[in-house]
């Protein structure tokens, strides 16, 4: 529903918020009826923390010893 008011405001076009509400309706309602936890695993995705924070990068030393013997 936010979208759809939000395209409208942004294309001053009643129809093309209309259009995305119901595009968006329509594509949730095919999703949850194709499997029923998808929905919820979307929006609890959001919540978990990402396992990768570049901001948290602690460098690791790696030392060569020569060359490699087979």
């Amino acid at each position: 529903m936010c979208l759809g008011a939000a395209t409208f405001n942004l294309l001053n076009s009643l129809s093309g918020g209309v259009l995305i509400f119901f595009l968006l309706y329509f594509a949730a309602r095919w999703a949850t009826k194709t499997d029923p936890q998808i929905l919820r695993l979307l929006l609890a995705a959001a919540k978990l923390r990402a396992q990768y924070d570049p901001m948290k990068f602690s460098s690791i030393s790696v030392r060569r010893d020569g060359h490699a013997q087979a």
